[in-house]
């Protein structure tokens, strides 16, 4: 594990337990100190948990007490993360080097990076049909629906036949689909994990804007004056209006045809540190929900891009409440019902 080498480098002794598998704990090490010695249960994850999930991974920390103080191990842990596993009584360390690591008598810190890298390496079918088929999948509700043929995934996500068939077959082999007398469903929680990680973004161009007023309130204004169907909101703002978390400081508009910005009295940024406006004219339009999903603020409905775009931006933003509001919004898109 890299996580491991990271603190071998920094003359740290870590012995791997030959025999340490326990079916509860991935791995068990002996990490050395001068004369501190210290036995670690470690619990791999392929994502770092959302700040609301530590309660549900609660269970496996005090399960992995029984075989040494209990060490998570993720490919990357954000430093306001870092600090929530820290008082929930976890000892942490990613691939990237980052670690705290704590015992009585043993304190290890590093923090390497603030900023979690992109893969490089792509696993899942690329494209922006393949995109749509995902994102299609994720939205499934399987305790509402038997699972799709292709045929209807293709109708869904408004690709063809073939293109929904190559993308499931492709998703089968990485175990994200099963199959069932020619239906299939997906493992959405994993899929869409994946899908985070490993989408590069919807492309197109992007114009970083400033308003005196609140990104809520242009979001009301454009959505007045702009002809239906013509963007889609996320960010800050979309995430709000589904799981309300804290006053919006930036707000993203896909753009699907011309909208009536300079009706806005909106300035030009000096950069997207300035800016609390951004408006995308996306190539990938699959960030369009296959069925429109909407809001509604006072007498408006104003329009919402695909819950996992909304996900995807506010992790790209980054910021401590933003990674506490995409973990709000996963749990919602995974257990609340979407529009078919």
């Amino acid at each position: 594990m890299n996580a491991l080498n990271h603190l071998r480098a920094a003359d740290v002794t870590v012995s791997l337990l030959p025999d340490g598998r326990s079916g509860i704990a991935d791995d068990v090490v002996d990490i050395a100190v001068g004369k501190s010695l210290v036995r670690f249960a470690i619990k791999k994850r392929q994502r770092a948990p959302f700040p609301n999930e530590i309660p549900d991974i609660e269970d496996d920390r005090r399960s992995l007490e029984n075989f040494g103080r209990p060490l998570l191990v993720a490919p990357y842990i954000p430093e306001s993360l870092g600090r929530a596993l820290s008082e929930a009584g976890w000892s942490w360390a990613d691939d990237q080097g980052n670690y705290d690591v704590r015992d009585v008598g043993l304190r290890l810190r590093q923090r390497r990076t603030f900023t979690e890298p992109r893969r490089t390496r792509r696993l899942m079918p690329s494209g922006f049909g393949s995109w749509s088929v995902i994102r299609t999948l994720i939205a499934l509700q399987e305790d509402r629906e038997d699972g799709l043929s292709p045929t209807e995934l293709a109708k869904r996500a408004h690709v063809s036949q073939p293109r929904a068939s190559q993308v499931l077959s492709a998703l089968a082999r990485l175990d994200l689909m099963r199959a069932k007398k020619g239906r299939w469903r997906a493992d959405r929680s994993a899929l869409l994990d994946q899908f985070l990680n490993e989408y590069p973004g919807a492309g197109g161009t992007e114009r970083l804007l400033y308003s005196l007023d609140s990104p809520a309130a242009v979001t009301i204004e454009l959505t007045r004056l702009a002809p239906p169907r013509s963007f889609v909101t996320s960010a800050d703002v979309a995430s709000d209006l589904i799981a309300a978390w804290r006053r919006p400081t930036v707000v993203i508009f896909y753009a699907a045809s011309d909208l009536p910005i300079d009706d806005l009295g909106l300035i030009q940024a000096h950069g997207r540190a300035d800016a609390n406006v951004i408006l995308r004219e996306p190539r990938d339009h699959s960030v369009f929900p296959a069925t429109p999903l909407s809001a509604r603020v006072e007498d408006i409905e104003i329009p919402l891009a695909d819950p996992s775009q909304i996900i995807w931006d506010l992790q790209d933003l980054g910021g401590d409440d933003r990674l506490e509001a995409a973990g709000r919004m996963r749990s919602w898109l995974l257990a609340s019902p979407l529009p078919s």
